[in-house]
């Protein structure tokens, strides 16, 4: 069976009631029919997030080549569309 791996960064992470949505989210996303380290995955978790009262919520993919071979993902998800993460400087 392929495994998809996906790594799921809050960058809100002190906003508890924000990452428990991300986590209900995310739970839901998994019981879906995309594999969970597609981009399809990606957009249903910020649309949940955006119908859920987060309307600017913000997922980012990124993945090398490699980790999309292997099925792999990087999540990055953000309260609000505007805000940078520290590494997009």
């Amino acid at each position: 069976m392929l495994e998809h791996h996906v790594h799921l960064r809050v960058v809100d992470w002190d906003d508890v009631a924000f990452r428990e949505a991300v986590d209900a989210a995310w739970a839901q996303v998994c019981l879906g029919p995309e594999a969970i380290d597609s981009t399809t995955a990606a957009a249903h978790l910020q649309l949940l997030l955006r119908t859920g009262g987060y309307p600017a919520a913000r997922v980012e993919i990124h993945k090398s080549v490699d980790e999309a071979l292997h099925h792999e993902s990087n999540l990055e998800v953000s309260r609000d569309a505007g805000a940078s993460s520290p590494s997009a400087s």
